[in-house]
């Protein structure tokens, strides 16, 4: 009878990757074998489509990391990969990985399957984010210039990191960036995965949501300007979508979302709630399709 824990580290990837996540998880307890196979550094679990697992908040258990399935309508719980990353901030996801932000607002990408995390650029090589440190040279504040002076603010964690996007799966090459609205003003950075600095791209629009399709970066701005930015390494080209849509916008939040036939949406949801506080509320939304051949 053949010993399947003898298989090669490439076969069991090529299994791996034709797998769903719950069964992903399954098979890395078979044996010691097929454990150090998945959780191989950088190792993408699966390439097939699969659908949402939401992480839960869960502040009693330090241990393990709650996702809910909605194809399953199903809680799951797994180990918390070490270093211990349950204080962590999530601000952004794509492809298997999370974007995470610590206390001192260090950020990497976390496979919270198998552990493997990548590094992302200091938040003080943006231009407008410097830190004062202590005697020891740890930071025990941040500095976020604002067009009126300047904040002082002891983390920056709940409030300055607003969205990140992931282009690409980041243990492939060194393709992966990632597209980041940030400080109270929005603004909107990229840099790479494992890279050195963010770069700062447009300041001039209050950016408000960002997802990557077919290999571009399309962005919304609260006036409802919607972006394509296609990429090469970190210079990118922007192109408006052009949209007879006018709207109030202010009491509206915007959000871009694709299809699963693959065209793109932009969606308007109502700030206001109407109805009890312990009644299911009205909330309004508004949904159109953009022509994305219409670029200017």
């Amino acid at each position: 009878m053949a010993d399947w824990s003898k298989l090669s580290i490439d076969i069991s990837s090529l299994i791996h990757g034709e797998l769903s996540v719950l069964d992903y998880i399954r098979v890395g307890a078979v044996c010691k074998q097929w454990n150090f196979a998945c959780k191989l550094k950088y190792h993408c679990p699966t390439k097939k489509p699969q659908s949402p697992w939401l992480v839960l908040p869960d502040e009693c258990d330090t241990t393990t990391i709650k996702f809910f399935s909605i194809l399953e309508k199903k809680t799951y719980k797994i180990p918390c990969p070490e270093p211990m990353i349950h204080r962590r901030a999530y601000i952004g996801s794509g492809h298997g990985w999370l974007v995470t932000v610590n206390d001192t607002c260090s950020m990497h990408l976390l496979n919270p399957l198998t552990g493997a995390q990548i590094p992302l650029p200091p938040v003080t090589t943006l231009p407008f984010v410097s830190a004062h440190h202590n005697s020891h040279g740890q930071i025990i504040e941040f500095v976020v210039e604002v067009p009126y002076g300047a904040n002082i603010i002891s983390t920056l964690r709940c409030i300055f990191f607003q969205k990140a996007v992931l282009s690409a799966v980041p243990d492939v090459g060194d393709n992966c960036l990632i597209m980041m609205i940030c400080n109270n003003w929005k603004h909107l950075v990229i840099g790479r995965a494992g890279g050195e600095a963010w770069k700062c791209i447009s300041i001039y629009h209050h950016y408000t949501n960002i997802i990557h399709r077919k290999g571009k970066f399309h962005t919304i701005s609260d006036t409802g300007i919607v972006k394509v930015w296609e990429h090469d390494g970190l210079f990118l080209r922007p192109k408006i979508i052009k949209s007879n849509i006018r709207y109030f916008l202010n009491q509206f939040m915007h959000y871009l979302v694709e299809s699963l036939d693959g065209n793109l949406f932009l969606i308007y949801k109502d700030l206001y709630e109407f109805g009890p506080t312990n009644e299911p509320k009205n909330i309004t939304y508004l949904v159109f399709s953009l022509d994305e051949e219409e670029y200017k």
